[in-house]
């Protein structure tokens, strides 16, 4: 089923062979490899964080799920499951599970409702990305949420859990000041970038001291940093699962927004 996979199987029959094993017994083993990875769930993620942070735009971008967004209105209200054929990330096609999770701190009582919701899914997935928007420097919210999902459901899914900064783009000067020849943030907003990502660093510590994943600042409307968004993604699943979601993805491309101009060099770059 997946590129990789079979390459690997490949060399492990090499070694089989060499070793003495018959062919008929490779046969077999390569059916129980076949029927592992067909019968496998699909990756399961849960994309949570406040609203208007670009959860569905996100989904969009990293997976192909055509999921509906809306810049006037939180357009999620439930806990829904998005199933698709997901484009090829290293060679293949495949089934990946979203749960793009209602967004927190639209109204106080609709929260209640939603912490239910987060407490029943959270434990379920492989991983949780929290978005953020690259200008928030409100940061409270998140440490009580993060507080109140540990008392509710334990800190079993911290360890599965990746901060997205989303909106790159609009980080300071402004997204005029966005390189759009490279599609890349210019070096004001680099450094701006930077600095919100120890800021957001150092609030988490103080909830989840022993968290040690990473913060990555990245722009779904511009495509930038998807690919280091979906490789932190396959890391914080259990180890076992990573293969998955590794076969699944489907991250825009960033490259296809840069000038034509420089489009050569940047692919020399790569």
């Amino acid at each position: 089923m997946f590129k990789r996979l079979k390459e690997n199987f490949s060399q492990f029959a090499a070694i089989l062979r060499n070793n003495g094993v018959s062919e008929k017994d490779i046969s077999r083993i390569a059916s129980q490899v076949e029927e592992k990875i067909k019968n496998e769930k699909p990756p399961q993620i849960a994309i949570i964080g406040f609203t208007g942070v670009g959860k569905s735009s996100t989904l969009n971008a990293l997976f192909n799920s055509g999921r509906p967004t809306s810049d006037t209105r939180a357009c999620t209200q439930e806990a829904e499951s998005v199933v698709g054929n997901i484009e090829q990330y290293i060679g293949s096609k495949g089934i990946v599970e979203i749960y793009d999770m209602p967004g927190l701190g639209e109204d106080i009582d609709k929260d209640e409702e939603y912490y239910k919701i987060y407490a029943d899914i959270l434990p379920r997935v492989d991983a949780v990305i929290w978005t953020f928007h690259a200008s928030d420097r409100v940061m409270a919210p998140m440490q009580h949420a993060i507080t109140r999902l540990i008392n509710l459901i334990g800190n079993e899914f911290v360890n599965h859990l990746v901060f997205a900064v989303n909106k790159a783009d609009t980080a300071a000067p402004g997204e005029s000041d966005w390189n759009k020849k490279f599609n890349i943030p210019s070096d004001k907003q680099k450094n701006n970038l930077l600095e919100t990502q120890q800021y957001i660093y150092e609030r988490v510590q103080k909830v989840i001291p022993n968290w040690r994943g990473p913060i990555v600042v990245y722009s779904a409307k511009y495509r930038y940093h998807l690919d280091q968004l979906m490789t932190a993604v396959i890391e914080a699943m259990p180890p076992m699962r990573r293969w998955v979601l590794d076969g699944v993805a489907d991250v825009a491309d960033y490259t296809e927004l840069v000038d034509p101009e420089y489009i050569a060099y940047i692919r020399g770059l790569q």
